[in-house]
């Protein structure tokens, strides 16, 4: 079964898009769905990559977060999310100039198997430490 991992900015376009369609949303109506948090750390190479697996659950938002990054957080790696099929990862979304506390987002439509891609976009000039976390249903 594949699994539909899309970019959050569609997401975004739709709440936007049935906003103004009446009816009003209260905390009793709203049940969240319940979420995962997982933290990855890792060293990238110049020129290296590391991929790292989740499972979601169901479907939901994905929320990918690049909470530390070298020394002093001043190096810019790429981030990738995509679908884990046949022991490769299936990029879906992908950013080349993720910093310091850039989070990409994506909706999932079905439980499954994951992944995040961490990797040198820009050349990095030696070993780069990174923290990932990853929300996800």
């Amino acid at each position: 079964m594949r699994r539909l991992l899309t970019l959050g900015v569609v997401m975004c376009g739709l709440a936007v898009a049935t906003a103004g369609c009446g009816g009003s949303l209260t905390n009793q109506e709203f049940v969240p769905s319940p979420s995962v948090t997982e933290t990855f750390t890792g060293t990238l190479t110049p020129g290296g990559g590391q991929t790292h697996l989740f499972t979601t659950l169901g479907k939901g938002t994905i929320a990918a977060t690049m909470t530390a990054i070298g020394e002093d957080n001043t190096r810019i790696l790429g981030l990738s999310l995509g679908n884990w099929q046949n022991n490769a990862c299936q990029i879906a979304a992908a950013n080349d100039s993720a910093i310091a506390n850039f989070t990409m987002a994506a909706s999932v439509t079905s439980a499954g198997n994951l992944c995040a891609r961490v990797y040198d976009s820009r050349g990095i000039p030696d070993d780069t430490s990174y923290t990932l976390q990853v929300i996800h249903p």
